[in-house]
């Protein structure tokens, strides 16, 4: 049975994401990534709840060029967005400290993964969830670009 208010509880989250504006405009970092995570899950490419920076990264770095003149670096929104609440993150067992905003280096050589809350995360296994948060996103940040 689908919950839709948990669905749509997710929709407000992504929706929501604290965004750095520069300039009056807004930076659609973390509404890419979001984008390359779904990405990424449809094509098969990510498992278990593991998000890893590694296998998201290229798939991100192609998305941002077509919606950002001045593409934001993958490591910025994939660190951060664990202020949204629903994204988080699990390090090796030798970390013992974070810097503030970590280097592309210290998240691919410390970061075990990242993860969304279990319950979006079985929701984003069914393709027609994953289509309805793809097209919400592109159509609330007015992004020109293909769907799948």
């Amino acid at each position: 049975m689908v919950n839709q208010y948990l669905i749509d509880y997710y929709r407000i989250a992504f929706l929501s994401t604290k965004q750095k504006v520069t300039g009056g405009k807004l930076n659609l970092a973390k509404p890419v990534l979001l984008l390359s995570v779904i990405s990424a899950i449809e094509d098969g490419l990510l498992a278990d709840n593991r998000i890893h920076y590694q296998i998201v990264k290229p798939i991100y770095e192609e998305l941002i060029q077509k919606v950002q003149n001045e593409p934001t670096p993958i490591k910025y929104p994939f660190y951060h967005l664990k202020s949204d609440g629903f994204w988080k993150m699990e390090w090796k067992s030798e970390v013992t400290q974070i810097p503030a905003t970590p280097s592309d280096k210290f998240l691919r050589e410390k970061l075990a993964y990242s993860m969304f809350d279990q319950a979006l995360w079985d929701l984003l296994q069914d393709s027609d969830t994953r289509l309805y948060y793809r097209n919400a996103i592109t159509s609330y940040y007015k992004m020109k670009i293909e769907n799948k």
